[in-house]
């Protein structure tokens, strides 16, 4: 006795469902996209920050590769 079912739909519901899972997934890459190039332009930001604040305080940029050796 097998106590598992299958439910058979129609393939035009399935493929109007994968369909519309498809378009939610292109939606959702496309945001990624867009916070993801975002993060990068503020990633690159803070990393010219700190360059440029380390090339005005020497004295902070000796301190900083101290603790990295």
């Amino acid at each position: 006795m097998c106590l598992c079912s299958f439910i058979l739909e129609p393939q035009e519901n399935l493929i109007k469902e994968y369909e519309g899972r498809s378009k939610e997934c292109e939606s959702t890459l496309g945001t990624l996209q867009t916070s993801l190039e975002y993060l990068e332009r503020q990633m690159r930001e803070v990393e010219n920050n700190l360059k440029e604040l380390l090339h005005q305080t020497p004295g902070l940029a000796q301190q900083v590769m101290a603790l990295t050796v």
